[in-house]
């Protein structure tokens, strides 16, 4: 599993934990971290800043994990398919 399947591995985690606790998947957000001088590729989502390490300059930031994970499958940078269901 590379880092994009994790990255998705957890948005799904958290999109499920804020559905079954009755709150909206689209609050649902991970917390990354990034070291010092990193660089968004481009079309990547907006993110918040939360706080920075003085000591090795990674920052870390909150992002929409519906977003991110639009990002990640958009761009075919993970192997994992998602299935839709209709719920009966």
């Amino acid at each position: 599993m590379n880092n994009a399947d994790e990255l998705v591995m957890r948005c799904v985690e958290n999109i499920n934990f804020n559905t079954l606790n009755g709150l909206p998947a689209e609050d649902a957000g991970i917390m990354i971290t990034t070291p010092k001088g990193w660089k968004a590729p481009p079309k990547f989502p907006r993110r918040q800043f939360a706080t920075a390490n003085p000591n090795t300059g990674d920052r870390v930031y909150r992002i929409p994990a519906m977003r991110l994970l639009a990002y990640l499958v958009g761009n075919n940078l993970t192997t994992i398919k998602i299935e839709m269901k209709a719920l009966k």
